[in-house]
């Protein structure tokens, strides 16, 4: 802590002193304990022989990480960022292999270029910029729910994208717009779910908030391990820059970016809350009395924790969060007594024994505890409607009783499984699902 430097001071400094009239301030850091006889001969040694590498760390430590580390962040920070300056380095370096194969594909840099291969150069961006459009209007919704997943997908796709760059130095002249085209597509795609995905775990570094500080950091780092890659990269085109030496890197450093990307994946265990942990959750809830934490979920869990595994988990049916009213009901009259029963909460439930499918709707209000309490509800509702082998159709009176039943048990447990959440340190302040921002409107007690 910062305290007045009182004149026989015998603390380490780990800080330039901030000094103002009369005072003189110092970050000061306590020393381990030691034996005083030890202290007496090495004290002084320390003080006079540190202070220059001790600033030099310390504004590396203000350059490169947040405030508060390693304390108060994530203990997967440090972990998760070692591999991502790896990827980020790695794959600097493979963009600088792409570059050279596409500029020499097109003879720029010599005195034969021509402004059609400039032309060419320039229209290949244009191209991929549209492509990318087109995958972000089909799929970005569901980058918050599936951030890991889409992470990995997106680096196997960039590696493609490198590998059709490469391939323009080995193509005809005529194959070079759509190779590249597609390739620069990849590329930049794979940026989009890149900074998607890089804010959503941003925000579970660090509980204080200091989000900002996080993604300045991050910047530094990153901006480091791109430098440094580029610079290795134009090291090897030095050495060669024949078309069988750049795949040959490629193929040495392509797996090493994708194994990297795993890796980083791997380590970022957040106890958040997506779609597939809140059903395993609410159904061992329902099973047990209680939530396992983070880890006791892994054997029900792929794709790095945002699927369900088949067969595990105990889960037999589909569930569709955020429907709406044309494929959730089938009648005006289901919809009615769905509110009737329904009308205090901020969420409808159906069941479609046909496609074996809950169907959720969610009203204009709706939060992470609607979310949550709605995934139970459709969870002991279809306990209670396939052990009693109860159809909509045939037992008109018994369904709709069955969800009210289970409506009941519902209200009478959330709060316990609220507190088994918090007792295992989920952060349920958010549930992350593939919300395409479909709501239902109906009027609720005031």
């Amino acid at each position: 802590m910062a305290k007045i430097k009182p004149s026989t001071t015998t603390k380490t400094c780990i800080a330039a002193p901030v000094t103002s009239p009369g005072l003189t301030w110092e970050w000061l850091h306590t020393p381990a304990s030691s034996s005083a006889g030890s202290s007496s001969h090495e004290q002084p040694r320390a003080t006079s022989s540190l202070p220059f590498v001790n600033s030099v760390k310390q504004n590396l430590r203000e350059l490169f990480l947040p405030v508060g580390y390693p304390d108060n962040l994530h203990p997967c920070y440090k972990n998760f960022h070692m591999w991502l300056a790896l990827e980020t380095y790695v794959g600097s370096c493979i963009g600088v292999l792409c570059s050279q194969a596409m500029l020499a594909s097109l003879g720029l840099g010599t005195v034969e270029a021509t402004s059609g291969a400039v032309i060419k150069y320039i229209l290949k961006d244009g191209i991929g910029e549209v492509g990318k459009l087109f995958f972000i209007k089909s799929f970005a919704s569901s980058f918050d729910s599936h951030p890991k997943t889409w992470k990995f997908v997106c680096e196997i796709l960039s590696s493609v994208g490198s590998f059709l760059q490469l391939c323009t130095s080995i193509a005809p002249t005529k194959m070079f717009l759509p190779l590249a085209s597609v390739g620069n597509a990849f590329e930049l795609v794979h940026e989009s779910v890149w900074i998607a995905s890089h804010m959503t775990f941003t925000k579970q570094f660090s509980p204080n908030g200091n989000i900002g500080d996080i993604v300045a950091k991050d910047d530094a780092q990153m901006s480091t391990a791109h430098l440094l890659g580029m610079l290795s990269g134009v090291g090897l085109i030095a050495v060669c820059d024949s078309p069988t030496f750049l795949f040959t890197m490629f193929a040495i450093l392509s797996p090493i970016n994708i194994w990297s990307t795993y890796k980083m994946i791997q380590v970022s265990k957040f106890e958040i809350l997506n779609q597939a942990k809140v059903t395993l959750l609410t159904r061992g809830f329902i099973d047990r009395g209680y939530v396992e934490n983070y880890d006791g979920l892994a054997d029900k869990e792929i794709g790095f924790g945002e699927w369900i595994r088949p067969g595990k988990g105990n889960i037999h049916y589909k569930i569709r969060m955020g429907a709406s009213a044309d494929e959730a009901f089938r009648s005006t009259e289901e919809i009615s007594n769905a509110i009737h029963l329904l009308c205090g909460e901020r969420y409808l439930l159906n069941f479609d024994k046909a496609k074996n499918t809950m169907f959720i709707l969610y009203h204009d209000n709706a939060e992470a505890n609607d979310y949550m309490k709605s995934i139970l509800h459709a969870n002991k509702m279809y306990d209670l409607v396939s052990s009693q082998h109860i159809a909509k159709d045939t037992h008109w009176e018994a369904y709709w009783q069955t969800m009210a039943d289970a409506h009941d048990w519902t209200n009478s447990h959330f709060d316990a499984f609220i507190k088994s959440l918090d007792d295992h340190q989920w952060q349920r302040e958010t549930v992350y699902w593939n919300d395409t921002g479909k709501r239902v409107t109906w009027d609720q007690p005031t």
